[in-house]
Parts: C-alpha cells; structure tokens; sequence
C-alpha cells in the first residue's frame, strides 16, 4: 500500500525501529501494572465502594429478577436518584460478588480491576503500534500510562471500574474499526462487528463512553493513511452509532421522569453565570494539566470550598494560560504532526462530557474523569518527545526522559494506593491536599467515628465535624446541605453521654448537649428550606429532644418528642424517647401508657421491661402491679393502675393500626384487655 504524502503523514509514521517481540512486551507492560498496584489489593470497601458494593441488594444472587433490576434501573438504585445508568458497570459487581463468590471480600474486585487496566495498557499499545508503527514510543506510551498517579482512582478505588470498562470499551472499539479498516472481505465486518460489541459495553458501562464515536470519526479526519472516502468513512461512523443510540433511548426510559438536583458543594458552577460557570470550568481543566504533569499532591475530593469559582486571582490564570498552550499546540501540530494534534483532540473529546462545559455534571472536579483522556495526553507527550529528540538531534534523550517519568510515576503510583487502604487513611490524605474541603473533614468525621466502636475517640471526630461546618457557614441557607448539622448533632449527644459515663466534668458534658441541641435546631431549621422525608425529621426531633432533656429544659424537650413520635408510631426508640420526655415533666402514668402503647404496636421486648420498672421504681403505689410467674415477671391486670393504662393504650393503639391501614392488627389489639371491662375503667 502507498504511502500518504509526507504532509499528511504523521512523524510517528515515517519511520519503523526494532525492538522486542510483542508477546515480550505485553508481559513486561502486565508485570510493571502488577509492580505499580501490587499494594492496592489489599484496600478496603472505601469511598462509595460499600454502598455500591455491599449494600445494593441486586448483587445478591444471579437471578432473572436481579438482572431485570439492573437493567431497568438507575446506577445508584435504590438509594438515591441520580442520572446515571451503567447497568454494565453493575453487572460486573454482581460478577464479582455471586458469580465468583467475592462477596464482602475486596481483594477479588481489586484484582478485576487490576486485569481491566492490564487489558486498557496493551489496548494501548496496540493502537500506538497500529497508528504509529514504533516499537519503542508505543511501548513508553503504554508504561507511562499504565502507572500514571492519575489513574489511581480509576484502578485502586473498586467502584472506579465504570471507569474502567468505559475506557476497555473505547479503545478496543477503536483498535477493531481500525483493523476493519485494513482488513478485507470477511473479516472486515468481524473486526466491525467487535467493534459495535465494544462499543456497546463502553456506553452501557460509564455515559462519557458516547465520546468514543467522536475519537474515531476525528481520526478518520485528521490520520487515515489511505485515501479518505468520505461515504465509506460516514458508513461506518452511523454502524458505530448504534449502540450509542440504544444506548440514549434505554437511558431516556430508566431514567423517565427522575429529577436529581446537583448539590451545591459537590459543584459549585452549577449555581453560577453561565460565563462564570465556563470560565471555571477551564480553570479546573488547567488544574488537571498540571497534575498530569505533576502529579505529587492528589485528592479523591475537590467539594465547596476546595475549587472556588473563577474570580481573576493567580491561580486561575495559571490554569487559563495551561489550557491556552494546549489549544495553540494542538492548532499548531495540524501542520506540523497530526498525531499530536489527534491525541489533544482525541483527549479533549473524552473528557468533554464531564468537563462542565457543555452542561453541568455531578461533581466540578475528580481525578477517576482522567483516565482515558490521560492516556491520549500522555501519547501526546510521548510523541512531542520523540519528535524533539529527531528535530534536534539528542540522541536517546527521549528513551532517558521517559524511563525517568516511568519510574517517577510507578512510585507515586504506588505511594498512592495506600491512601486507599481505608477511610481514615484516604480523607486523612484527602485534607492534606484539600483542606478547604467540606467534605473530606466530614468524612473523616464519620471515618474516624466508625473505626472505633468504643467511640473513644469523639473529640477527634467533633473536631473534624467542626471543620467541615465552619466551612459551609460561608454558604447562604438555600444552598447549605443539611445532613452534615443532623450527623454533627448526634455526635455531641454521643459525646455527651460518654463523657458523663465516663466521669467527665459536668461543665463539658453540658457543653457537648448544648452544642448537640444547637446543631439539631440548626439542622430543623434548614429542613424546612429542603424537601426532607418526614421520618428524617422526626429522628432530628427525637435527637433533639433527648439533648434539651439532658440540659434540664424539660418542656422543649417534650414538644420535640411528641412531634417526633407521632410520625413514627411504629418505631419503639419513638417511645423510648417520648417516655423519658413524659417523665421528665413528672407525667408517669402517660409515660406508662406510651410504653403499653409501643409493645402493643411493635411487639418490643424492651419497651415491656421499661414499663416493668416504672411500675417498681414508685409509680405502683399499691405495689400490685407486677408479679412473677415461672421465674417471669408479669403485669397483674387485677392491680387497678394497670387496668386503668392497658385500657388507655389498647385503645390508642387500635386506633393507630387502623389510621395507618391495618385493620387486621386493630383487632389484635383487644386480646390485651381480654377479661377487663374497660368502659368501667377511669382514664389515668
């Protein structure tokens, strides 16, 4: 075959060295991923690795029934709504937790993802070698990417595999189209035909994937070898659309109907102008230039007030100016070397999805959105550094520089991955790199928190939880999440009950209830800006409550307890709560009769025990209340202070079963006062 003009041809092209057999290569490449990971596989479920991993019930079994869900049903289902359906990306976890028996047993998953990038890095080389036919750039292209620090949180993160897949997805589709291209007869549409199927994996596995058709119509633009037909090429471009458009129209029915309300502090552009939100948006695309160029401070959390929005200071024309250099570059290459010129577009096309540029995506910056446009940058730097070394005749300088970014890389790579190994040690790097973080001190609140079942440690997590509030204070209400106050509340409560456990000061222990009430009122407060479930309210209200009641503010204590109650009737810490209120205020038989009222309704043991001792600790002066029977004790319905409440909350709670629909259970009820005549029993 002829070979195109030399103005046409890219640099890469022109020349073809020798070097080791692939299958040498492929290894080596494998052995140094492995080298660069090999203490990733020891991290845990972090990040949103357990809720995705261990708590989505369609990962259970293979079964129909699941399949039907993961199909049918958004990437977050049944936790929160979100716009994001990658059933691909889900069925690979159900791979690892049913199918291979992983379960909650991280190192399979690790080593999944380990064979997905493995795949991604020869993938790589493959096309480097079939686009620019040298051993050599193909192969330091290949390693430098597969241990850029870049790609930790794609690989090392479990849930970075949609990631991971999407990128598969492209890049085999795009080595298929290619040998297509080459091949004839036959064995032209098998290669289509892979390529269809890879595209389709890559677009049911992460939405970005769609970006993958634009990567190979613009090669066909600016790098095919042989003469360009345009019928041909559009030919295949509307075959490799397909899967794209099955793709959107499976999405647009799965997704029918959601709303989802992108939260302020995960992206601050999208309550900004629009060319405020634009300029932003640049100035974060400056930002991940330069960790690819320097990758030493990572962070798996860029949130409010981390990344502020464009306002003209140094730092934002630093990045202004980075992404001005890489857009004159790329206009200059398509002269001087297409293939560079390719690679930036070819990566800006990639990463344009989630650059918010176009529209507003989940999150204003994170490092996994890197991974495939990080692999056609680093060939843009391959190839500038080879072309450099001939123009200027440096003998082996590019050979020298990029063994020494390998190296370089591998072991930030391999420093990264323990940042992964758990909660603590990931939001305890997070800050370093991201102190004006709401997020990561919030998370590391509730990092620590869950790593010490004795809670030990709660001035440590109060601490941090006061980081992460003092920096939402400088948000206006309507923008200001809620949850973290509510977290922040039961914290203090925790820390006040332990200190008084604990003997710990009074003073102190007032302090954190004081504090608790506060960030429950706050908490209250911005509810009802918000649209939150009620039920969450009512917990508030309960949590509140108890604080108010440790202060001694007894009546404000009361209030939040009936209103929390009330919404929950079916829930017994509603009448744990309420009953300590009740007593409180000196309101014994009422608290009695609640604690009558949520055994009848739930059936909790320990509401039975509670009522027992209230009856033995003064409020049974007649001393009848209680007996024992076969080493039980009982309540004695012939004692008139129980009549007088089992008749009280046997009614109360027949009307409950029948207001919330249960009119079986309303029927139940009676069996309590079986044998007592409660139309002559006086109300207590």
């Amino acid at each position: 075959m002829a070979k195109p003009p030399r103005a046409q041809q890219p640099q890469a092209l022109r020349t073809s060295d020798q070097g080791p057999r692939v299958a040498v290569v492929l290894t080596a490449l494998a052995a140094l991923v492995l080298l660069a990971y090999s203490n990733s596989f020891g991290a845990g479920f972090v990040f949103d690795n357990r809720v995705l991993l261990l708590e989505d019930t369609r990962l259970r079994a293979l079964t129909s029934a699941n399949l039907n869900l993961i199909v049918n049903k958004s990437y977050w289902w049944p936790f929160i709504e979100t716009p994001l359906y990658r059933p691909v990306t889900t069925l690979s976890y159900l791979l690892n937790y049913s199918v291979l028996g992983h379960s909650d047993r991280p190192l399979g998953y690790h080593v999944l993802n380990w064979l997905l990038h493995t795949a991604n890095v020869w993938l790589v080389f493959g096309l480097a070698m079939r686009i620019g036919r040298r051993v050599w750039p193909a192969i330091f292209l290949a390693a430098l990417w597969a241990v850029h620090p870049l790609g930790t949180e794609a690989v090392t993160n479990i849930v970075g595999r949609a990631d991971l897949l999407a990128a598969c997805g492209v890049l085999a589709s795009f080595y298929a189209y290619l040998a297509a291209g080459d091949a004839g007869g036959g064995r032209r549409w098998v290669w289509m035909a892979l390529s269809v199927t890879a595209m389709t994996v890559a677009v049911f596995s992460k939405e970005s994937a769609i970006a993958g058709l634009g990567v190979i119509v613009l090669y066909d633009l600016f790098c095919r070898h042989k003469p360009f037909r345009l019928w041909e090429s559009a030919r295949g471009w509307a075959i490799l659309a397909l899967p794209v458009v099955a793709f959107l129209y499976q999405r647009s029915i799965v997704l029918a109907g959601s709303r989802t309300e992108i939260p302020y502090v995960d992206n601050p552009v999208v309550d900004a102008g629009f060319w405020t939100g634009r300029i932003t948006a640049l100035g974060v695309m400056g930002r991940y230039l330069a960790l690819l160029l320097w990758p030493a401070h990572l962070s798996a959390d860029y949130s409010f007030s981390q990344i502020p929005l464009a306002s003209g200071n140094f730092t934002d024309w630093l990045a202004w100016i980075a992404v001005a250099a890489v857009t004159v570059a790329a206009l200059i290459s398509v002269k001087e070397n297409r293939l560079v010129s390719f690679c930036l577009g070819a990566a800006l096309l990639t990463f344009l999805p989630a650059a918010n540029l176009l529209f507003t995506t989940g999150t204003i910056m994170a490092e996994r959105l890197m991974y495939l446009p990080s692999a056609f940058l680093v060939a843009a730097i391959v190839a500038t550094v080879y072309s450099f070394e001939a123009t200027n005749g440096y003998r082996r300088l590019a050979p020298a520089l990029l063994s020494l970014a390998v190296i370089g890389c591998g072991a930030r790579t391999f420093a990264r991955n323990g940042d992964w190994h758990d909660d603590v040690s990931l939001w305890t790097a997070t800050i370093a790199t991201a102190p004006a973080s709401f997020k990561s001190h919030d998370s590391l609140a509730e990092a620590l928190y869950q790593a010490d079942p004795s809670h030990n440690n709660l001035e440590r997590v109060t601490e941090e939880k006061e980081k992460s509030l003092a920096i939402l204070q400088e948000l206006p209400e309507p923008l200001v999440p809620v949850t973290p106050y509510r977290t922040g509340a039961s914290y203090y409560l925790e820390r006040g009950d332990w200190l008084q456990a604990h003997n710990g000061t009074p003073k102190d222990a007032a302090r954190a209830y004081q504090r608790a009430a506060d960030l429950g009122e706050r908490y209250l407060a911005l509810a009802r800006l918000h649209q939150i479930p009620a039920t969450e309210i009512s917990e508030a209200q309960l949590l509140v409550s108890n604080a108010y009641r440790h202060l001694g503010q007894a009546q404000r204590s009361l209030e939040l307890a009936q209103h929390g109650a009330a919404v929950q009737p079916f829930n017994p810490d509603a009448y744990r709560d309420l009953t300590a209120a009740l007593l409180s205020v000196n309101r014994s038989d009422e608290a009695a009769v609640e604690l009558m009222t949520g055994f009848m309704v739930t059936g909790d043991e320990e509401l039975r025990r509670a009522l027992i001792a209230l009856y033995q600790t003064g409020l049974d002066a007649a001393g009848c209340a209680t007996t024992v029977s076969g080493g039980r004790t009982t309540l004695n319905v012939a004692c008139d202070i129980v009549r007088r409440h089992l008749c009280a909350a046997a009614a109360r709670a027949a009307k409950l079963q029948h207001d919330h629909g249960r009119p079986d259970l309303a029927a139940q009820v009676s069996t309590f006062t079986r044998g007592v005549d409660c139309a002559s029993v006086g109300t207590p």
